[in-house]
């Protein structure tokens, strides 16, 4: 199974701490905000990640290579090159979510 997280946001509410740290590496209880979803999506069955990025995309893809290797799941980075508004990132993802017949969150 696979899921889509829409993670590009400029986390513009969350500063300072996303002037440096895009918001889904900001830390919450320990580790990334990103993570705890990413963890509850594994337990629920997810074996393959999309994040549709944007803001900081080199950070959370280097730190999501290192999650990929200890959960034993697939990620993949949709990055958005210019901001798409709120639909656009679904549009630019479904290339990754439809080349199989797998279902997805």
């Amino acid at each position: 199974m696979k899921a889509l997280i829409l993670v590009g946001g400029f986390g513009t509410r969350l500063r300072p701490l996303t002037l440096s740290t895009p918001k889904p590496l900001v830390q919450f209880a320990n580790k990334p905000i990103l993570l705890h979803q990413i963890e509850a999506l594994v337990a629920a069955g997810v074996t393959h990640v999309i994040l549709a990025v944007s803001y900081r995309a080199e950070l959370l893809e280097k730190e999501m290579k290192l999650q990929e290797e200890r959960l034993g799941i697939k990620i993949t980075i949709s990055l958005e090159a210019e901001p798409l508004g709120t639909a656009g990132p679904v549009g630019l993802a479904a290339a990754h979510l439809t080349v199989d017949k797998e279902p997805f969150f």
